[in-house]
């Protein structure tokens, strides 16, 4: 058996309950760097319970855009 290559994706969402702000372009901001571990830890659990729960080997957000 040999194992399966971990293939890296995109996915964009809109989010429709969080306001856009400036310091969300900044990743070093304090605003960016708490709604990234939110969206992170969120969107962890949420891939872990579905479908490819067994292969998930994480997310990882990149940017905030308007």
């Amino acid at each position: 058996t040999t194992a399966a290559a971990l293939e890296r994706f995109t996915v964009n969402l809109t989010i429709t309950n969080l306001p856009y702000t400036c310091d969300l372009e900044n990743p070093d901001s304090a605003r960016f760097r708490a709604t990234r571990r939110v969206m992170n830890t969120l969107l962890d659990r949420l891939l872990k319970e579905s479908s490819i729960g067994p292969v998930f080997q994480g997310c990882e957000t990149t940017d905030f855009r308007y």
